[in-house]
């Protein structure tokens, strides 16, 4: 049971990773907001399932983009209550003229 239930943790981590790299993605261009990336978290999150307690952080300033999502694994085995955290970090894009280079 707790190959099975590490199985479940592993399974929301890497979707806990995926909806931050989504997020990520979203709000780091130069027309994307933190409410952006946070949308499309959720969306990411809804379609994939298997995270319970499910927070989503988006920070976006003038030059970088910081998404924090943390959540609960399934719990299979009682007793063991295992949280994920998923953080993603980048600058915001932008253009810089070829001579400014």
């Amino acid at each position: 049971m707790l190959i099975v239930q590490y199985g479940m943790w592993f399974h929301a981590k890497q979707v806990a990773d995926t909806a931050a790299a989504e997020a990520l993605d979203a709000a780091q261009t130069p027309t994307g907001s933190a409410e952006d990336g946070h949308s499309a978290a959720q969306s990411f999150l809804a379609s994939s399932g298997n995270l319970d307690d499910v927070t989503i952080n988006v920070d976006r300033d003038l030059e970088q983009v910081q998404v924090v999502i943390t959540g609960a694994a399934p719990q299979l085995v009682p007793g063991f209550s295992w949280n994920v955290t998923a953080r993603a970090q980048a600058p915001v894009e932008r253009f810089i003229p070829e001579p400014e280079r």
